[in-house]
């Protein structure tokens, strides 16, 4: 188990060290879950940077820390990806964030053109399973902070949660929503509302004219609330995974499919893959950046995928009855 060095100076620890902290938490406990249920340990890989300031494989001695844990064709999941990452750096002159990108300074944002300080801490896990039954899942919660994150603007929360199912069980998505949902009232009644949404509208693929999944909850570039408010929010959405997901997998693990099964299985996999090269900003942001290693950005990419001509499936089938709710997408809850 990943752990934090104590910072024994801090009488009151920042929002920033709690969010570190809570994300680490999750990046263990989410592991721990998928080693259970799997029987097998995940591989760790750590990161570094080196003097040309290229990510390399080893530990970080300057306060840095940076995992990658990933799992391939084992008992129960045909490819895991879970990284955590905590670090502080500093932008290269001329770049700067705008909203949750990166992008280039007009040199207003920091006219003195020196280096930015910054401060990022992320989880993200993406749940590819063997046995098509079981939906993909994809979890993520950051935190970043220019300077001190004292200046309005200069922080904010992403994240979220969502399943993608292969075939559609309505129990699950309810399940799975209704999780998410009762993490979001604890907090405030309209945020689940207004992030489901956001799930649905975010993860679309307007060239196919489909949702990726039957979504969850997202948001990004979150600040219009204290931050207090905002990191005890992301901290429940971060505990909420576990609960949300692992019941379906105990449910459908063991549930016989078929060679046909499988086809669409990895037909659906090319359409996870449409949308992390095509639409996801959190991937254009980690190549863009350079904040992250490659290896990690594209860790969410399936290990498996068709593409097919015309792959549209039989009317009434359960292939169909699974792209009509990607098309108009439910209230599950």
């Amino acid at each position: 188990m990943v752990q934090l060095l104590e910072n024994t100076t801090a009488k009151q620890p920042s929002i920033s060290a709690r969010t570190e902290k809570a994300l680490l938490d999750m990046f263990n406990n989410v592991c721990q879950a998928v080693e259970e249920i799997d029987g097998n340990k995940l591989h760790e890989q750590h990161w570094t940077k080196d003097e040309k300031g290229q990510w390399i494989k080893g530990e970080d001695d300057n306060g840095i820390v940076y995992i990658d844990k990933a799992l391939r064709n084992s008992n129960v999941f045909e490819k895991v990806g879970i990284n955590y990452v905590s670090m502080r750096g500093e932008l290269p002159p001329g770049m700067t964030f705008q909203g949750a990108d990166i992008v280039a300074d007009s040199g207003n944002e920091n006219p003195s053109g020196k280096s930015t300080p910054f401060f990022a801490t992320s989880t993200s896990v993406i749940i590819n399973a063997l046995n098509p039954m079981i939906p993909t899942a994809h979890v993520n919660y950051r935190y970043f902070q220019l300077g001190d994150g004292t200046q309005p603007g200069s922080w904010w929360f992403g994240g979220g949660g969502d399943l993608t199912p292969i075939y559609l069980f309505e129990e699950d998505a309810v399940h799975f929503h209704q999780v998410h949902k009762d993490a979001c009232d604890k907090h405030n009644p309209e945020f689940y509302p207004r992030f489901k949404k956001w799930c649905d509208q975010y993860f679309y693929l307007p060239h196919r004219g489909e949702c990726r999944g039957v979504g969850g909850i997202f948001f990004d570039n979150l600040q219009d609330y204290d931050a207090e408010t905002l990191f005890s929010f992301v901290k429940t959405c971060s505990e909420a995974f576990i609960p949300a997901y692992i019941p379906i997998v105990e449910k459908r693990k063991d549930m016989e499919f078929t060679q046909q099964n499988k086809y669409w299985q990895h037909l659906r996999r090319g359409r996870y893959a449409e949308f992390i090269l095509l639409h996801d900003r959190g991937v254009r942001f980690g190549l863009a950046s350079g904040i992250v290693s490659t290896q990690s950005v594209l860790n969410c990419m399936p290990a498996e995928a068709f593409w097919n001509y015309n792959d549209e499936p039989t009317t009434d089938s359960q292939e169909a009855t699974l792209l009509e709710v990607l098309r108009n997408p439910h209230k599950w809850v």
